[in-house]
């Protein structure tokens, strides 16, 4: 881990503790550690398999896309452009109601990219809220978990009771600080590294990442919620209420007269808003970065990982032991390990539809070592590591 500085705990403290207004900033750094880490944790367990950390890089990339987002991504403004007509026909209809009551200048289609960009600014706050949040309760754990069980080839119970001491046993909630699950991934991490068959070794840390991953899912539910439910029609309505109050000048009657007017076909023109934004939502929010500038769709089931190979590495396949990672799979895995079919997300406000996704993720790519690859390249690292954002080309969508 040649890019952590001084201490590593003190490192993550830092990196955490940087204020709202190093968000960006603050994204890169995280994405970089868990880079870092995923090495560590991976010399430390042994290979060839990768670990939660590994992905987390990749998602905290993901998050940086959103949190970057300083202007209307080209993509919104083709949405917006393909929505045009419809757009224009509603804002036509409530332009023929105001006419009735004021002259008026019209609306168009562009209207629609003030609410989006306020929309996208929420909801890119929500996504670094939620990245810190995950960063800052698990990275110490595995910076303390490589610094415990680094070259110690056999742990014995009395360390991994010690290691085990300061988490709680109470359970995972979105608001609470129930760690159970993060007791039981650190254990079957501690039992990878003594397995000596490589199936086993395979089955356990897929285990302790499923279980991370339920605990981080779990504790994001609310920024989840809150970037996927974000309130366009409000925001919209809001935007629309401000330029009548500006046509109608001094006037309250009349502004109350203008706003009875648009309210039918109001309702109209937030259905169509409300069609566009979700459409910008699946682009901009359900999409995971991938290295080599590839993305994977969350909505669609994953792809193999080559045309040749199977949709699971050999060891993953027809799991029938350890109990625990049987009755995760039973739960959460709607493909059933016997092909991609099924392994998308239909509703990722759901914590069981997220995590449906996730179990496959992680089990059919735990063994993809170009997820290993760094992040970044060398000058964007020296960049954010000496406290400056690097220019465009960080992975944009």
């Amino acid at each position: 881990m040649n890019s952590m500085r001084g201490d590593m705990a003190q490192d993550v403290a830092r990196i955490a503790a940087l204020p709202a207004d190093k968000a960006v900033l603050r994204n890169l750094l995280i994405t970089q550690r868990y880079h870092d880490l995923s090495g560590a944790l991976a010399t430390t367990i042994g290979g060839p398999n990768v670990n939660w950390s590994t992905f987390a890089t990749w998602a905290s990339k993901t998050a940086g896309q959103s949190i970057r987002n300083e202007e209307v991504p080209p993509f919104v403004v083709d949405v917006v452009n393909d929505a045009g007509d419809d757009v224009m026909h509603r804002f036509g209809k409530i332009e023929a109601a105001i006419h009735a009551l004021v002259p008026t200048t019209g609306f168009h289609a562009s209207f629609l990219l003030a609410p989006i960009r306020e929309t996208l600014a929420t909801v890119s706050t929500s996504i670094a809220d939620g990245n810190l949040k995950v960063f800052a309760e698990l990275a110490p754990q595995f910076v303390r978990f490589v610094q415990s069980f680094a070259g110690d080839g056999a742990p014995t119970d009395e360390k991994l009771t010690d290691w085990l001491a300061p988490l709680s046993d109470q359970p995972t909630t979105p608001t609470g600080p129930g760690q159970r699950w993060l007791r039981q991934a650190f254990t079957a991490y501690v039992a990878a590294i003594r397995a000596t068959a490589a199936v086993d070794k395979a089955r356990l840390v897929l285990l302790g990442n499923c279980l991370i991953g339920l605990h981080e899912q779990t504790r994001l539910q609310p920024q989840i919620e809150e970037a996927m439910d974000a309130p366009i029609d409000d925001i919209v309505r809001q935007h629309l209420e401000a330029s009548l109050r500006t046509g109608a000048g001094a006037e309250p009657g009349l502004f109350a007269s203008l706003r009875a007017a648009i309210d039918r076909p109001l309702e109209g023109l937030t259905d169509v808003v409300r069609d566009v934004w979700e459409r910008v939502a699946t682009r901009y929010l359900m999409n995971l970065a991938l290295p080599g500038g590839a993305s994977l769709p969350l909505g669609r089931n994953i792809p193999k990982e080559a045309a040749a190979r199977a949709f699971l590495p050999a060891p993953l396949q027809n799991i029938t032991d350890p109990d625990d990672l049987v009755a995760l799979l039973r739960k959460y895995d709607r493909a059933r390990g016997a092909s991609d079919i099924g392994s998308a997300s239909v509703d990722w406000r759901v914590l069981d539809d997220r995590m449906n996704f996730i179990v496959n993720l992680f089990r059919s790519r735990q063994q993809d070592g170009v997820l290993l690859g760094q992040p970044f390249n060398d000058a964007q690292r020296a960049a954010f590591e000496a406290g400056q954002v690097p220019g465009p080309g960080l992975g944009a969508l």
